[in-house]
């Protein structure tokens, strides 16, 4: 989970530096926060068998991880390297392109 945790505090902030005010900011990261809730209603109406390769993508993986383990499975090491493979690098370009958007002047001369 601590992929995830970088992940969407990347995605805040990149999300938030596109506002014009505290309430334009506001509602950006309101709606951005409905984003990890639609893998799990997906997965209550419709269940999936976990493939490897769903691991992979964010929130989805750690929702089958969660929804595994809750069920009282053993997730296997591909399984847990692929979840963290996968948010880690989406996390790492989260990162690099908020940075990218704050070292940029155009963020400074819209304020």
């Amino acid at each position: 989970m601590l992929p995830l945790t970088v992940l969407l505090a990347a995605l805040q902030t990149l999300v938030a530096a596109f506002a014009k005010s505290y309430r334009e900011a506001q509602t950006y990261l309101s709606l951005l926060m409905i984003i990890p809730v639609i893998p799990s209603l997906l997965l209550a109406f419709m269940p999936v068998k976990a493939v490897t390769w769903m691991y992979l993508v964010p929130l989805l993986g750690q929702q089958l991880g969660i929804m595994a383990l809750v069920r009282g499975d053993v997730l296997s090491p591909q399984s847990i390297a692929a979840s963290l493979l996968g948010t880690s690098v989406t996390a790492a370009l989260a990162w690099l392109a908020t940075a990218w958007v704050y070292r940029s002047e155009r963020l400074a001369i819209s304020a």
